[in-house]
């Protein structure tokens, strides 16, 4: 499954559909709570694709989140930032390479967006 957290409903439900025709197994939140509650219901482990600032907190945040916990992070695969801004923080691009989690720019180009899904896809078996 991939959970896609972006708080801008019109880009989310944009994502959520391209994403659903190509037959992927996708869901998606609002808010940095509202992915945490998704990835604590979820019964197999996901792919979280995450706008990197929202309203509530950031992507980050719930990268961090995730990490810290043991058993959410058994849940998270594999997570990809995506952001409409390029004037990240020197903290914000250390923290994105320490975590190894690619970043992509909005609007998401699929052609860069398909293959980590399908690495992740692959790895499923």
């Amino acid at each position: 499954m991939i959970l896609v957290v972006e708080d801008e409903a019109d880009v989310r439900e944009e994502l959520v559909e391209m994403l659903q025709l190509r037959r992927f197994d996708v869901r998606g939140a609002a808010r940095v709570a509202e992915g945490l509650d998704r990835v604590r219901s979820a019964s197999l482990p996901l792919t979280l694709l995450t706008d990197l600032r929202l309203r509530e907190g950031s992507g980050l945040d719930l990268i961090r989140e995730i990490k810290s916990d043991a058993t959410l992070c058994q849940k998270v695969e594999r997570s990809i930032l995506m952001t409409g801004h390029i004037d990240l923080t020197e903290q914000v691009q250390r923290d994105i390479a320490r975590y190894n989690i690619p970043l992509l720019f909005k609007p998401v180009d699929f052609e860069e967006l398909l293959p980590l899904l399908k690495q992740h896809a692959a790895a499923d078996g």
